[in-house]
């Protein structure tokens, strides 16, 4: 099934842009223990320069310790930092 995150909040640069190193750490932190691993070995990339506005949806990349490619789609829920993320289901 998906794994879904609500009510988070990260960092927005002075230029409106969003932390990605803090979205990564974020997505990390609630995706491990969710798939039974320890944020410290899985990575997540998500996009630079993402502009910090509501509604925007962008998809980051969880890399689990097995190698396997995670998707994650993220919405931002406000333009302060607010989102929500998703794990779609694995075909």
């Amino acid at each position: 099934g998906a794994v879904a995150l609500a009510g988070c909040s990260i960092s927005i640069g002075g230029d409106k842009t969003i932390d990605s190193a803090d979205l990564e750490t974020e997505l990390a932190d609630q995706l491990a223990p969710q798939a039974g691993v320890d944020p410290a070995d899985v990575s997540v990339s998500c996009p630079d320069d993402q502009e910090a506005e509501e509604g925007a949806k962008f998809r980051c990349e969880l890399t689990a310790p097995n190698g396997d490619k995670v998707p994650v789609d993220v919405t931002l829920t406000d333009d302060e930092g607010g989102f929500d993320a998703v794990v779609p289901p694995q075909k």
